[in-house]
């Protein structure tokens, strides 16, 4: 049996993912509504689908419990993932593995993101995957807690470190320096350091012609679901 559409909205703070027949233990942000995708190891060939929207993005967690009676019987759709593992589809595309960590996916247009088990009867499979979608519109994205980001004056330099609260991770490439000068030009910086997974490094002074006084360098990330770390910031002085 498949199972898709129920509708859960969760109250208070960060609580447990309540949804039926889930095996392990999840967190979703409060007031964030999700439908729920049941898909049964005893129904291998049926694919429950969310309709989404050109552009839509979703937040996904997953919840699975497959054993596989026999791994090595025959192929699978997608060679490159377990037997048992949670597969999806978009429109007309080929299968490809889905992540088992909370993930943000955005549709490249409209259709149906159908969800799936890497496997056919031949394997034997049992159990089921549960998994909750939520769509992010505004008002999700506002349920979810942003990053952090903070800056610490270190030898030489500052160093800026963030972390993700929300769980589904930081976009790097969106770590931005601005500098605010002293006659109240703003710049803004690279890192002139690759950034390591939760942390860079950056000169101080920068590498540019600064006028002699106190100057304001501020620093904000994103996480992949969109949402901007509230910005850090410190002064220094050239002098002057």
């Amino acid at each position: 049996m498949i199972v898709v559409g129920l509708r859960l909205a969760l109250a208070g703070s960060l609580l447990p993912l309540s949804l039926p027949h889930v095996l392990t233990a999840q967190t979703i942000p409060a007031g964030v509504v999700a439908d729920t995708v049941v898909v049964r190891a005893a129904s291998p060939g049926v694919n429950p689908a969310v309709a989404l929207a050109a552009g839509e993005s979703v937040a996904v967690w997953v919840a699975r419990d497959v054993e596989v009676g026999e791994p090595g019987v025959g192929g699978r759709p997608v060679p490159d993932a377990p037997v048992g593992a949670v597969i999806a589809r978009f429109g007309d595309s080929g299968p490809f593995a889905w992540p088992i960590e909370p993930t943000v996916w955005t549709a490249p247009a409209a259709g149906r993101l159908a969800f799936g088990l890497n496997g056919h009867a031949g394997h034997e499979m049992e159990g089921e995957a549960v998994l909750a979608v939520a769509r992010l519109d505004a008002g999700t994205l506002r349920a979810f807690p942003p990053p952090a980001v903070e800056l610490e004056r270190v030898e030489n330099g500052v160093r800026a470190r963030w972390t993700d609260r929300a769980g589904f991770e930081v976009d790097r490439r969106t770590l931005a320096f601005r500098l605010t000068t002293s006659h109240g030009s703003v710049y803004a910086l690279g890192s002139w350091v690759p950034a390591g997974r939760s942390q860079v490094f950056l000169p101080l002074p920068p590498p540019v012609d600064l006028p002699p006084g106190v100057h304001t360098l501020a620093v904000t990330i994103t996480d992949r679901l969109g949402n901007m770390a509230p910005p850090a910031t410190i002064a220094f002085d050239t002098g002057g």
